[in-house]
């Protein structure tokens, strides 16, 4: 012990002899290299806390596991929607859901590749009710998500029963599909996983372009650049969508509790983590890019979650445009509510909405 306190002693003592040797240019230089290098690093810890948080993957499918289309059911530990506002009101309308009529008969497990990407694998569910009829691509949220989650297998449903075929798909670290990160691009990557559906849908069933629609729910709004990006979409439908990035940033980090002068480390080290800058591409270029193709945009108002602007903000951009945009705003209903408290109503406007859009 008496030996490291020697050291120590003058190691401290070599270092006060070192400033003192120093001029004043000098020791202003190196003091600014440390605050620096101080700054610097809390700048990195602080983007990778929130950054973390607020992307990591969740593979597999947890809960809903075991579901498939012709056998499912909306168990939950409903954990989640405890902090909520309304959370026993959002809880109810699931739980007490009768999905007995919503299971579908039969169905095809499928696998592909995302767009320019063989080295990863794919997997969904395609249910066809109709050779003659058109097709909608359906893409999911995040964090523990998939095609097995209770809403995408009602909406899936809800298409079935309107005479629409489907293909439900995972993405890329979710669900039964390959597993390649740990954390989720906001899109920016997975975009392409949703354009190796469509590339699939047309290779391998027959369709052509005009004839595939695609849905988001949630965070899968990223996946509305492949709208952007692919003009054979021919429509396109998004719940309670994430579209704004620099807003969804600024959301994230008020429910994390960080202030948003924060938003700047917290894109930036999440680009790191991701493998991709999260601004690159955003949403908003499908509102620039539609043209006459048609899109419907619902978000429940009282949205604590994602916030219903996002939508509003599309909107807006799809109207200077001069594009063809529907928006369904929902009294008194937060994230992805209404196709579990409006089911009738939602059900009557997604199947109007393909039909007009894509027959």
């Amino acid at each position: 012990m008496l030996m490291n306190d020697s050291v120590s002693f003058a190691y401290m003592a070599s270092i006060r002899e070192y400033w003192k040797s120093l001029d004043g240019k000098k020791k202003l230089f190196s003091l600014s290299a440390v605050v620096l290098m101080v700054i610097g690093s809390g700048y990195v810890g602080i983007g990778y806390v929130i950054a973390s948080q607020s992307l990591a993957i969740n593979p597999g499918c947890g809960m809903w596991s075991e579901n498939t289309p012709s056998n499912w059911d909306v168990d939950d530990d409903w954990e989640s929607f405890e902090p909520w506002p309304d959370a026993e009101e959002r809880v109810d309308i699931r739980r007490n859901f009768d999905v007995s009529s919503y299971q579908m008969s039969s169905y095809e497990n499928v696998s592909f590749t995302p767009r320019g990407d063989a080295g990863v694998t794919l997997r969904g569910w395609y249910v066809e009710v109709d050779q003659n009829a058109p097709v909608v691509i359906l893409t999911h949220g995040m964090p523990m998500n998939g095609k097995c989650k209770p809403e995408m297998l009602l909406m899936q449903a809800y298409l079935s029963e309107g005479g629409i075929n489907t293909l439900s798909f995972d993405l890329r670290n979710y669900g039964e599909s390959d597993v390649v990160g740990d954390y989720f691009a906001v899109g920016q990557i997975e975009f392409n996983d949703l354009l190796g559906a469509y590339d699939w849908l047309t290779e391998n069933k027959g369709y052509q372009p005009g004839e595939v629609g695609m849905t988001a729910i949630s965070a899968g709004g990223g996946a509305a650049i492949a709208f952007a990006e692919e003009s054979g979409i021919g429509a396109m439908w998004l719940d309670s969508a994430v579209l704004d990035f620099p807003l969804l940033v600024n959301n994230e980090l008020e429910r994390l509790g960080f202030p948003t002068i924060f938003a700047g480390p917290a894109v930036r080290v999440g680009g790191w983590l991701a493998g991709v800058g999260l601004d690159e591409r955003s949403p908003m270029e499908a509102a620039d890019t539609a043209g006459d193709r048609e899109v419907f945009l619902t978000h429940g108002k009282d949205d604590p979650r994602v916030s219903i602007v996002h939508a509003e903000r599309f909107e807006s951009r799809m109207l200077d445009n001069g594009g063809n945009v529907d928006t369904w705003y929902v009294e008194d209903r937060g994230h992805v509510d209404a196709i579990w408290g409006n089911s009738d109503e939602y059900k009557m406007k997604l199947v109007n909405f393909f039909e007009v859009a894509l027959y």
